[in-house]
């Protein structure tokens, strides 16, 4: 059985596209509209507009790296460099990546892994420094604020009482994993507190809570399962019975796949999010269940995608854009996360 961190680093810089029969061409344009509209959208600082900077940065620097562009080459170097000096200067002395705006947690989280996944790119040894600095400071900040149960709260608050939210917590784990495979040190009690809150936050049945407190009486979610899926791929249990029910329930859930999303109120109220996070999980998981999957999701995205490239389901100043992106963008497999995991070469 592999470990949570058994997995290698992967440095690239393409000049052109991975070519896949999986992406076809006019996916692939749906992708590079997506991705102008969000190089647009960036600000002089850096930084995407809106409430939650430092989430929707992160996320659409993890969108133009899923492309192929690092800082040093691709269509969109300059905006990854911009971005990446953005979400450089937003990392406090405390090590929370914050630029004083609504992310909380979860934006950190999305920064940290953006910051582990675009270090081993990075060919200036100022940008090195620099960003391994501000990686190591927001490991140790997620390290000093995990909670009692093993997750993490909404602020960089170990003590609070909120609990958290199951899918904060899965970007924080994602995020120290992606760190330690750039060498950042993480603590094995850090780990192990984590892979025992994945777990107890999964009900037999197969669905992953919304906190600790929530667990067996939360509605139906695929955006909070695809999350736990995800990392339970991560953690190489594909052949424990509340892995394979997750995955069951994803697809059996899928408005795209015919189903109806019923009470899951995650296709019903956060369709992006959930497009995102089921997509991981079904991606890792592979087979015909994830070719069935990416077909229906491409025919879907690229119906609700607007002229401008942009899809009407974001309030967040292009952040649920973006999650729609990386999920159009899994098959390429640039990025570290998206070719990494227990079951071997996901999506096949």
């Amino acid at each position: 059985m592999t470990t949570l961190w058994a997995i290698p680093l992967v440095l690239w810089a393409q000049e052109k596209p991975i070519t896949t029969p999986e992406v076809e061409a006019k996916t692939y344009a749906a992708i590079r509209k997506g991705l102008d509209r969000l190089a647009r959208q960036q600000g002089r600082t850096g930084s995407l507009p809106g409430t939650v900077p430092t989430a929707a940065t992160s996320v659409a620097c993890l969108a133009w790296m899923a492309e192929g562009s690092t800082t040093g080459e691709g269509r969109y170097a300059e905006n990854l460099r911009r971005g990446l000096q953005f979400l450089v200067r937003s990392c406090h002395r405390t090590g929370f990546i914050t630029d004083g705006g609504q992310s909380g947690m979860y934006g950190h989280g999305f920064a940290t892994l953006f910051l582990a996944e675009i270090l081993g790119t990075l060919r200036d040894p100022d940008d090195v420094d620099r960003t391994r600095e501000a990686l190591k400071r927001a490991v140790d900040l997620l390290q000093r604020c995990q909670n009692r149960f093993g997750g993490w709260n909404a602020s960089p608050d170990g003590n609070a009482t909120d609990d958290g939210s199951g899918a904060v917590a899965i970007m924080q784990i994602t995020a120290l994993r992606a760190a330690r495979n750039a060498g950042i040190s993480v603590d094995a009690e850090t780990i192990k507190k984590a892979k025992k809150y994945v777990f107890e936050m999964t009900s037999p049945e197969g669905w992953y809570a919304y906190n600790y407190h929530s667990r067996g009486n939360s509605h139906p979610s695929s955006a909070l399962t695809g999350a736990g899926m995800y990392m339970l791929g991560v953690l190489d249990h594909h052949g424990d019975p509340r892995y394979e029910k997750g995955i069951k329930n994803l697809l059996d859930h899928a408005p795209f796949l015919g189903k109806t999303s019923g009470r899951d109120n995650g296709w019903s109220g956060w369709y992006l999010y959930t497009a995102f996070y089921s997509s991981l999980a079904v991606f890792q998981y592979g087979g015909e269940a994830w070719k069935k999957w990416y077909a229906g999701l491409c025919k879907d995205l690229l119906q609700r995608q607007a002229p401008d490239g942009s899809w009407s389901e974001d309030p967040y100043g292009g952040l649920f854009s973006a999650f729609a992106l990386l999920a159009l963008e899994l098959p390429l497999r640039y990025l570290p996360i998206f070719q990494d995991g227990g079951r071997g070469a996901e999506g096949n």
